[in-house]
């Protein structure tokens, strides 16, 4: 009778694979429920002046009191409805964001993969406060801006265009103001001047060719984007510029723990 157990085993260790900081999708999570949740307290502290006012001698007419107890239901319905479309849209991109996570979790381990870095100031216009992936490689430093966005995807004139219409924020512009302002951070905090490259990833989109680069803004599908960051450029990030980096990054996410 032989031992069934394997004595080998060809499975990949995690050692094989890039070494991943935070959690993807916390940021838009949070910041769906919180926009979801505090038009309640508004109505609460209304409710709160209501019931003041009737008790124990009443402020307001018996009228007045029915007509603002309709208006604040109203309101009450509008922000249920308007919050549960939000926070599905908040989801949404959180999904996106685990997605891409997944896939760069499987890049080499020459590769550092960072989740959720806070911007050392005050939020981008347009954006959260948050990075939502930065990769450091060999092939250099990626700022990966996830879209989870299931449509189709072509580029028109230097602009993102979304099943045929132009979206109301670019995301192009939104990219590449992340990724000039992570490379200001890191001449801040690390003393190291190194290309921040924009990379724009549609989760679900359908791109032609899979992936395309317009305003030095690559631009992939989500099954291209390991393609795309491990493609060598015409320089490769060294590894003393790869280690101050890291460092610098690494402190950032302990700060924010």
């Amino acid at each position: 009778m032989t031992d069934a157990t394997p004595t080998t085993s060809n499975a990949a260790s995690p050692e094989q694979f890039a070494r991943v900081h935070g959690s993807p999708g916390e940021a838009p999570r949070s910041l769906g429920l919180f926009l979801m949740i505090w038009p309640f307290l508004l109505v609460f502290l209304l409710l709160g002046y209501l019931i003041r006012a009737l008790w124990p001698y009443p402020d307001m007419s018996h009228m007045a009191i029915g007509v603002a107890l309709l208006g604040l239901a109203g309101l009450l319905a509008w922000f249920v409805s308007g919050g549960r479309a939000r926070w599905e849209l908040y989801i949404k991109g959180a999904r996106g964001e685990e997605w891409v996570a997944r896939t760069l979790a499987f890049l080499p381990a020459s590769y550092s993969v960072y989740h959720g870095v806070r911007h050392a100031g005050p939020p981008l216009l347009g954006a959260g406060g948050d990075y939502d992936h930065i990769v450091v490689g060999p092939t250099g430093v990626f700022l990966v801006e996830t879209k989870n966005w299931s449509g189709n995807i072509r580029v028109q004139d230097g602009r993102i265009v979304y099943d045929g219409r132009e979206p109301s924020r670019p995301p192009l512009e939104q990219v590449k103001d992340a990724a000039a302002r992570l490379r200001q951070e890191l001449r801040d905090q690390a003393s190291v001047d190194v290309e921040v490259k924009p990379v724009l990833c549609f989760v679900h989109g359908r791109l032609p060719g899979g992936q395309t680069g317009v305003g030095g803004v690559l631009i992939c599908s989500g099954r291209a984007l390991r393609e795309v960051l491990l493609e060598t450029p015409e320089q490769v990030l060294g590894k003393a510029a790869r280690e101050k980096v890291e460092f610098c990054l690494n402190q950032r996410m302990e700060e924010s723990l």
